[in-house]
Formats: C-alpha cells, sequence, structure tokens
C-alpha cells in the first residue's frame, strides 16, 4: 500500500470511530435519555456504524493484504477507546 493512501486509510478509520462514538451519544441522549446505555435505540446506532466500518474497509482493502485488517480494527477502535478516556475524565 502507498504511503497517501495508507494514511487516508488510518485517518478514514479514525474519522469512523469518531462518528461511530458521537452518533451513539447523540441518539442514546435523543431517544434514550435516563435510560440504559445498551437500550435498542444506541445499540442499532452502533450496528449500523459496524457494518458501514466493515464495507468501507472491504471496498478500500480489496486488493490489499489481510494485515492491513488488523491495523483498520486498532485504529477504529483505539479512537473510540481515547474517547471514551477523555469522556469519562
Amino acid at each position: 500500500m502507498k504511503s497517501r493512501k495508507h494514511s487516508f486509510f488510518i485517518l478514514s478509520n479514525a474519522i469512523l470511530g469518531l462518528i461511530t462514538c458521537f452518533s451513539y451519544l447523540y441518539v442514546w441522549l435523543t431517544y434514550a435519555f435516563m435510560e440504559s446505555m445498551l437500550s435498542w435505540q444506541p445499540l442499532v446506532t452502533l450496528v449500523f456504524a459496524m457494518v458501514v466500518f466493515f464495507l468501507w474497509n472491504k471496498w478500500l482493502l480489496l486488493r490489499e493484504r489481510r494485515k492491513y485488517w488488523l491495523q483498520a480494527v486498532f485504529s477504529y477502535g483505539a479512537t473510540i477507546v481515547v474517547f471514551i478516556y477523555f469522556l469519562t475524565k
């Protein structure tokens, strides 16, 4: 993978992670506030975001090696973990 494409790939997965966090919080605050964060509306948003993540990387990594999937999952997951860390701080 070329350097430019690799940078775009990592950045796009980090942005998808942020969009996942913000959309989950938005849906929870809008539709299920004062209920469990694991109610069905936010969980549907989370599942939808993960499907978008999978389809985006399936398209982007069509001709690449499998090791890039690990980088995709790590950049997506690490962004979410860092977001949660700073949200609870």
